[in-house]
């Protein structure tokens, strides 16, 4: 029970883009059956917005794509989503279970700028011509899937959201020379002590399996 004397309970949660995923649903889903009286306002926010504002006292707890090593913060990995590839179905690669980057290189890929990732990112540029825009960067998944569909070229995105977005015209494809991935981490300042924030760490741990339950 809150007490009538004291601020009412709130947690300042936010999500940096390319985060949102069934896993954040069910987190939040959680939260607001174990704690209704708690208040949680959601700010969609760059990911470096997201850092100085966790910094600076603006939000309670943050999720973003990018583990920041900053000894003020506690970084805790969530979830981890592998990429694969989208492509319309008319494309001859559909012809092929699994796919590898050497296999993209005669097409436009489609880049979400949010999902983030290193690896893939040095493959794809070691085989593209430098000299041709081969690579295309989107930014939405929407924007991804609605050029792939249209037969522009293919994207490569989170597996999950490809697999999601079946209806649009687009299939998936595995990539085989992986992993691919793109982690998803909680982050709050390390002096915090908000009960409520702790007990939203717990739950998103539990949520994603990296926790007791």
């Amino acid at each position: 029970m809150h007490d009538a004397t004291s601020p009412p309970p709130r947690i300042r949660l936010a999500v940096a883009p390319g985060v949102p995923s069934s896993h954040l649903s069910a987190l939040l889903a959680r939260q607001r059956a174990e704690e209704p009286d708690v208040t949680l306002s959601f700010f969609e926010v760059a990911g470096d917005v997201l850092l100085d504002g966790l910094l600076e006292g603006r939000y309670d707890v943050g999720m973003s794509l990018q583990g920041d090593r900053d000894p003020a913060l506690k970084t805790q990995l969530l979830w981890t989503e592998t990429m694969a590839v989208a492509i319309p179905p008319r494309s001859r690669l559909v012809d092929q279970a699994k796919l590898t980057i050497a296999d993209l290189q005669d097409y436009p890929v489609y880049r979400w700028q949010a999902e983030a990732c290193p690896l893939l990112n040095e493959r794809l540029a070691s085989l593209m011509p430098a000299d041709q825009e081969s690579i295309r960067r989107v930014v939405s998944f929407e924007m991804l899937a609605l050029w792939v569909a249209a037969g522009y070229g293919i994207g490569v995105s989170a597996r999950s959201r490809i697999e999601r977005a079946h209806g649009w015209g687009i299939t998936m494809r595995p990539l085989a020379d992986g992993p691919y991935e793109i982690v998803t981490y909680l982050q709050r300042p390390h002096a915090q002590a908000e009960p409520v924030a702790e007990r939203f760490e717990r739950r998103a741990m539990q949520v994603t399996g990296t926790g007791a339950t």
